[in-house]
């Protein structure tokens, strides 16, 4: 029932002509549904109000401080998991949506979150990390002094999370490294040498959330200063190299990482145009070889699968970023497409490599 409530409030939501009284009691409804103990019913009740945000009910905006301290509140003393993953949904859409409103309350949500980032549960860190990421972009660029401070407070919790030298707390760090390389500005440049070492350290490690979390660094360090990422060197190889070539050999050996690892050379070859071109016969190779030994033991299956659909999305974005470069390559491969299935995937990716 609480779930078809959600439902019939997101219907309403959509509806241009209700009332004061009438979005009154929906965000009544709302705030009781937010209450309750069901993750599902509080996931889609959070969705809810997001579009009540976006929709700018003034019934909404009003109370925008009041749900801050609401949810840094639960994050502070709540015990109850499910009150503390909505938390942090909020948060998220509440930073979103109202970012002006909201830059008071920066510091206090930043320190809030050092805790669920480092939680043994893994869909408390994800949401934990979106929340952040929300959060870094209520700090305007031009207040340098205090957003220098926040940034600072972030890395250092960074480090700490390092320190702790467990899984969660190596996951937390990436995710930190994440959300600052996208959202900190020039901030990271001081620092990217040792988060790009951090990250080829942890792309080994034995904990597959934390090896996929080192995964998903590299291409964003890439993203960040493809400059520094052809140049800066570790263990007498240029980043470029030594995480190309990484990223190679896991995708042929590992069937758990080859969706991360092929997304992660296809993102790294748009931000290093030139410099991966010696990387793209062996990684039209890998691809070529993964794509034969799934269709020789049968299983080049439905664009369900997610293997598949990594390696055509992977296609499409090579052809994007090196163009007829990848010509030559095509030949070996592209009947091998068609072994993974009919599929979106598959015409979306033909559609680009015809286009490039």
């Amino acid at each position: 029932d609480r779930l078809a409530c959600t439902a019939i409030l997101s219907a309403l939501v959509d509806m241009d002509m209700l009332e004061t009284k009438q979005k009154v009691r929906v965000m009544v409804q709302l705030g009781t549904l937010l209450k309750t103990s069901d993750m599902v019913v509080c996931t889609e009740a959070a969705a809810v109000f997001k579009k009540v945000l976006q929709k700018r009910w003034p019934e909404a905006l009003n109370s925008v401080e009041k749900e801050v301290n609401l949810c840094l509140e639960w994050l502070g003393n709540e015990r109850s998991e499910v009150r503390r993953m909505t938390a942090l949904l909020l948060l998220e859409a509440l930073c979103q949506e109202s970012n002006a409103t909201l830059y008071q309350y920066a510091t206090k949500i930043l320190t809030s979150l050092s805790s669920p980032l480092r939680d043994n549960k893994l869909e408390m860190r994800l949401a934990a990390a979106r929340a952040l990421g929300a959060c870094l972009q209520l700090v305007p660029k031009q207040d340098q002094s205090p957003r220098n401070v926040l940034l600072n407070y972030l890395f250092e919790e960074l480090q700490r999370d390092q320190q702790l030298g467990t899984p969660e707390g190596y996951h937390a760090s990436l995710l930190r490294c994440q959300e600052l390389v996208q959202y900190g500005g020039m901030f990271m440049q001081a620092h990217l040498g040792q988060v790009s070492e951090m990250a080829l350290k942890l792309k080994d490690h034995r904990d597959p959330v934390v090896r996929k979390a080192a995964i998903c660094l590299l291409p964003m360090l890439a993203r960040y200063s493809p400059q520094d990422f052809t140049k800066y060197t570790v263990g007498g190889e240029s980043l470029l190299v030594r995480s190309c070539s990484f990223l190679i050999g896991l995708a042929r050996a590992s069937e758990r990482d080859r969706p991360t690892s092929f997304l992660a050379l296809a993102h790294i070859s748009q931000c290093c145009n030139i410099e991966f071109r010696p990387f793209l016969e062996p990684t039209t190779r890998a691809i070529r070889d993964v794509l034969a030994a799934r269709a020789k033991s049968r299983s080049g299956i439905s664009e369900t699968d997610e293997t598949s659909t990594a390696i055509l999305r992977t296609i499409a974005i090579l052809a994007t970023a090196m163009g007829p470069a990848l010509t030559r390559y095509m030949r070996d491969i592209l009947d091998l497409m068609f072994t993974t299935g009919l599929s979106e995937a598959l015409c979306e990716s033909l559609t680009v490599v015809e286009r490039e």
